[in-house]
């Protein structure tokens, strides 16, 4: 890496660690979501524990709302009629939104450079009144900006939230909704403004007619419901015309190993990099190390560092492993002539090392990828069936970490399977910038049982940071 993308990277590292140090409440009210919003999808698809920490807090709080709308004694607001408003002004409400601490870093470029459409259609019922004020979308993403204002003499909050195009919901895995205040509650006579966003399928024909969906509970009295529902229109390709494809004038070889880079899409809200990884590889692929986009306009070069990902794990638009889409925050209104991907590396193992063994009854690691991940004791003492690994790393680009994640099934030495007692999954990291070092504590918990199956009892990797450094690059020609 040249000195000068080196120091590049270390900015944008620093940047990157103050955003997360601000998210405070934010990133408890969006854990909680994900975490309802998990427990909907649980026949369908597995949750994992995910963050910093705030996740088993946040798990504690979305019982707790599942308790609120559950429990005896809870009512639904008496459904007066809803009163609808709508007006034709312009955009002009950025400033109510840029505080927000977006994970998707796109965003403020897009305040910036003034992208949102206005909408400011609203509904009012049982003293609560919410506006949609804009919506963008370019078929990859999709941004709604809107407002809850509270008449009533009790603190209302989210209880859910959905997108409706029609004859379908939009999805709920990768859906995010962030606040602009550092509380979700929306106190009486405050009005609190909130971002949602989502991924956008390219192979999906979405309607332009669209319904956003609210529902707001009281947080004190009696606990009760309001549902708010306000129609719009959202067209999914509003920057057709601005919108290019660039094709690869090659795979990306790394390590040996290819990485089909399908197209680069761009749009006036990112540049979006569709990426396979060769199923005949050696290697298990898992992710690119440090992508950097370098994009040629009109005689200007720009380079375009941490891009978001969206795959099979953080979104439905994706079902196969091997394909993810990389996205770059655009802050240029110029379209590519050409762009460049550079990568140092990837994080891939070789096909025989996807699995770890360990000795439950002894809690002791038999085999492992490498020495980064052991076993190690719970401060307190643990349900029986539970393992907590521990993986070190040192001296490697921290901020392009994947997580460990391994299968909810595993086998004992005489072959037999078994499903896992519960949910698995990262529950912290540690790290510091200064020495160069992470740590990742996940758990996994076998069930009670376990301990008296035949042992080595064998796991399943199904993704692992195991960086292997070679700097590649492929190139792409401009076509409309």
């Amino acid at each position: 890496m040249i000195d000068k993308e080196e120091r590049v990277l270390r900015q944008n590292v620093d940047e990157v660690k103050h955003k997360a140090e601000s998210l405070e409440e934010m990133k408890l009210y969006n854990a909680m979501r994900g975490g309802i919003m998990q427990g909907k999808k649980r026949e369908k698809r597995r949750s994992y524990f995910y963050g910093m920490g705030v996740v088993i807090a946040a798990a504690a709080a979305a019982l707790f709302l599942f308790s609120i709308n559950d429990a005896p004694g809870t009512e639904v607001a008496e459904q007066s009629p809803p009163s609808y408003t709508a007006t034709t002004k312009s955009w002009t409400d950025s400033a109510k939104f840029s505080r927000a601490s977006m994970r998707d870093r796109s965003f403020q470029s897009i305040l910036d450079r003034n992208l949102i459409k206005p909408v400011y259609q609203s509904v009012e019922k049982n003293g609560l009144r919410v506006e949609v004020m804009g919506a963008v979308a370019d078929t990859r993403k999709l941004f709604i900006l809107y407002s809850v204002h509270n008449n009533t003499d009790q603190t209302v909050s989210h209880a859910d939230f959905s997108l409706d195009f029609g004859a379908f919901e939009a999805a709920s895995v990768g859906a995010s909704l962030e606040i602009t205040a550092h509380s979700s509650q929306i106190n009486a006579g405050q009005t609190s403004y909130f971002i949602y966003t989502n991924n956008l399928s390219p192979t999906v024909d979405y309607p332009k007619e669209v319904t956003w969906n609210v529902m707001l509970y009281q947080t004190s009295g009696k606990g009760l419901q309001t549902n708010l529902s306000i129609p719009f229109e959202l067209d999914p390709d509003m920057f057709k015309e601005q919108t290019r494809t660039l094709h690869p004038e090659s795979n990306l070889i790394v390590d040996g190993q290819t990485i089909k880079v399908n197209q680069v899409l761009y749009t006036p809200l990112n540049t979006y990099v569709d990426l396979e990884f060769e199923k005949n590889n050696d290697k298990q692929v898992f992710s690119l190390i440090e992508p950097v986009l370098i994009v040629k306009s009109a005689g200007k070069t720009v380079k375009s560092y941490y891009p978001g990902i969206i795959t099979a794990d953080n979104s439905e638009v994706y079902s196969d492993r091997s394909k993810s889409t990389l996205y770059f925050k655009n802050t240029q209104d110029g379209q590519p002539d050409a762009a460049t991907l550079k990568t140092f590396g990837i994080a891939a193992l070789d096909k025989d090392q996807m699995k770890i063994k360990v000795d439950l009854s002894k809690k002791q690691m038999i085999e492992a990828p490498n020495t980064d991940l052991s076993i190690i004791e719970f401060e307190e003492g643990a349900e029986a069936g539970k393992i907590l690994f521990q993986q070190t790393f040192k001296k490697f680009p921290l901020n392009s970490i994947i997580s460990m994640r391994l299968s909810d099934t595993f086998t004992d030495a005489n072959g037999q399977s078994h499903k896992t007692a519960g949910e698995n999954g990262q529950i912290s990291r540690s790290s510091s910038n200064k020495e160069s070092t992470a740590v990742d504590q996940y758990l996994y918990n076998f069930g009670k049982e376990a301990a008296e199956y035949p042992q080595p009892l064998t796991l399943t990797i199904e993704r692992y940071w195991n960086p292997i450094m070679d700097t590649q690059t492929v190139e792409f020609s401009s076509q409309k």
